[in-house]
């Protein structure tokens, strides 16, 4: 389980000036302590901002400079104005969030980093900076002339995560961001922190460090303690135990040590929920379940063991044989963890079920591939052709936009309609309905190329007295892999008008289009996007998170890809490997679903398409078919010589939606 780990940065707050020896020694005290001498003006965006939330175990002492001493700390804060830059003293890789939106990586940055190169509209924004990797050093913001930083609405709960490289998202891509510490934190709507390491044990050995003494400590590294002041955690998780036998802990050295550390984190949070989770491998089971019996033993009732078995499934949730859990992986225990956690702690006033029309709402169905983890009051998809449906009563409905967006719009069985450019509360209703029970269903354009709207669902608003309801739902789900061809560029309304929005409509289904203009089968060196790699991701132009297939199941899954490959470079070969691949992959994620290979319209790569078909179909997997496509299209059917235009993608649905039909019964 070891890892190369990155060692925090020692305390600096010194003072030198030998004036008055008292304010010397109050100053050493207050720095030692992790807090500043002297607090800055509210709003000025400086380190000791008492408008900025440091989140995790930070050194703030110097008052010029806020160093992280564990990972997965980060900080928050609200802003006015059109721009925000954050100074690093140093190279550094970091993350940032503005508004709730995905966290834009930046890699290898310093001195002032504009986190704004396109300015946001005039107003209040909210950002969350965490670090990655390199020189985490938080030096301050700078803002636009006359602005200023506003106090966060934070969660007033705080789960804390003690664990080592599991816990620390070892081996991930955004490693303490892609952690099951992290997305379960952000599942409940609590503040969290990781006190964890790479290779780190419970109890303390040679050439292993124990987090039964080194979790008491402001880093992951040195002597200084923690001052438990600062914050209160309300639940605590421990996943410890995985290195331990590697270092030669003994049964009995393990049981007394867990026991002994869960006899102090009382004494340090006497009224927090304590859950000691059994390690994905299995280790030190029975020592651990021990140590929690004999805290229930003493009269502790606020101590639970986790049993994880049959949480992750080897060969799919895990980055290697060691068991660190690659980024579906973390997803799913994150899945299974957060109602766990969630049934002990209850549900405070700011976790329960969102009001009627807000994100989270359980009556509005989304479809397609759409991020609610990152911001529980912005969702966004980040595919072709997803969309959500809701019904609501009363006569009028709002919905709320970010910023700038293309959509459609449709409500009850009456005509979709267009909305060009349009941001913040969008009337929908301009003429009231007739009172009663009403469905609406919304589809974002395309964010793509030249075109980049902001796709982000941020809530309905209704009349005064009315709710939502579940509305009808199709019980199957058909998803359309691909290209251009499958997103629908070039018709009159992109994704609504593409062949796979047209079969599900057709076929009463769901159906989803996992699809972008100019990808391949193969991810070439030229940097087109490889779908073979990316459908197992929540965002094609990212490499994480992976995407939870616990969401929903296809019944059908059809693939149109090829026809970018050929410019690229892609040899036969390799393309025949990889369809192969894809075919296995979408066999994982959706083990009953019928699997349709499209011959490509344009003719390519159709023997190795075929060849990869048979080669499914003889290793057991009678669920896959090749669609021969002759003949399909004529020339008055694209817009190009590629491209269907709006009659080329009906003739394309009349000739597919019944060889699916035909398959899958609907």
């Amino acid at each position: 389980m070891q890892t190369t780990p990155h060692d925090a940065p020692s305390l600096r707050a010194r003072r030198t000036l030998p004036a008055v020896l008292t304010a010397v020694l109050v100053a050493c005290l207050l720095s030692l302590t992790g807090h500043s001498p002297a607090r800055a003006a509210a709003g000025d965006g400086s380190v000791s901002d008492p408008n900025i939330v440091y989140v995790g175990r930070w050194d703030t002492g110097s008052g010029t400079a806020a160093v992280p001493g564990w990972t997965g700390a980060y900080l928050q804060t609200a802003f006015t104005g059109t721009t925000v830059k954050v100074k690093a003293r140093d190279a550094v890789n970091l993350y940032v969030s503005i508004d709730g939106g995905p966290d834009v990586f930046h890699a290898g940055v310093r001195g002032t980093v504009n986190l704004t190169p396109r300015p946001l509209s005039p107003g209040t924004h909210t950002l969350r900076i965490s670090y990655r990797s390199g020189d985490t050093v938080f030096q301050g913001l700078v803002l636009d002339a006359g602005a200023r930083t506003v106090a966060p609405n934070m969660p007033s709960r705080l789960v804390e995560f003690v664990g080592d490289s599991i816990t620390a998202g070892a081996l991930t891509d955004r490693l303490a961001l892609d952690s099951y510490a992290w997305k379960t934190g952000e599942q409940l709507g609590m503040r969290h922190t990781q006190i964890a390491r790479s290779g780190y044990c419970l109890v303390a050995q040679s050439g292993c460090t124990g987090l039964s003494t080194q979790f008491f400590k402001a880093a992951s590294t040195g002597g200084q303690g923690w001052d438990f002041s600062r914050y209160r955690a309300d639940a605590v998780v421990i996943n410890l135990g995985t290195n331990d036998i590697g270092h030669g802990v003994s049964s009995a050295q393990f049981r007394s040590a867990y026991t002994k550390f869960l006899s102090d984190l009382r004494a340090t949070y006497p009224n927090a929920h304590l859950f000691a989770v059994q390690t994905l491998k299995k280790r030190y089971v029975t020592e651990t379940k021990a140590a929690v019996g004999a805290r229930n033993a003493a009269g502790d009732a606020r101590v639970h063991y986790v049993d994880t078995t049959g949480w992750l499934t080897d060969g799919t949730d895990y980055e290697d044989g060691n068991g660190h859990p690659n980024e579906a992986g973390h997803t799913k225990f994150a899945n299974r963890l957060a109602p766990v956690l969630g049934a002990r702690l209850g549900t405070p006033a700011s976790a329960r079920a969102a009001a009627p029309g807000q994100p989270g709402d359980p009556n509005i169905k989304f479809v397609g591939r759409w991020d609610t983890q990152s911001s529980p009051t912005a969702y966004t998809p980040y595919w072709a052709g997803a969309y959500y449906r809701v019904g609501f009563t009363g006569r009028t409905v709002q919905l709320k936009q970010r910023g700038t967006i293309d959509f459609w719009a449709r409500i009850d069985d009456g005509p979709v309609k267009f909305y060009d450019d349009v941001k913040g509360t969008v009337n929908l209703t301009p003429t009231a309905l007739a009172a009663g029970r009403h469905t609406l269903q919304v589809n974002y354009q395309v964010v793509a190329g030249s075109y980049r709207g902001d796709a982000v669902f941020q809530g309905l608003v209704l009349d005064s007295g009315a709710t939502t309801f579940a509305p009808p739902a199709p019980g199957k789900l058909i998803e359309f892999v691909g290209d251009s061809i499958t997103v629908g560029t070039t018709t009159s309304q992109n994704a609504r008008t593409a062949y796979g929005w047209l079969i599900g409509e057709r076929l009463g289904t769901e159906h989803t289009q996992i699809a972008q203009g100019g990808a391949c089968l193969v991810a070439a060196a030229d940097g087109c996007v490889g779908l073979e790699q990316q459908f197992t991701k929540l965002n094609p132009n990212a490499p994480t998170p992976g995407w939870d297939f616990s969401r929903y199941k296809a019944d059908a899954v059809v693939i149109n890809l090829g026809t970018n490959d050929v410019g690229h470079g892609v040899s036969t070969t390799q393309f025949q490997a990889a369809y192969s691949s894809l075919l296995r992959k979408v066999r994982a994620a959706y083990p009953q679903a019928w699997i349709f290979a499209l011959e490509t319209f344009r003719g390519r790569f159709v023997p190795q398409t075929e060849a990869a078909v048979r080669a499914a179909v003889a290793g057991g997997d009678a669920r896959v078919s090749f669609v021969d496509t002759t003949g399909w299209l004529g020339s008055g059917d694209l817009t190009d010589s590629v491209h269907p235009n709006d009659r080329g993608h009906r003739v394309i649905a009349d000739r597919l939606a019944p060889v699916i039909a035909a398959r899958i019964g609907t």
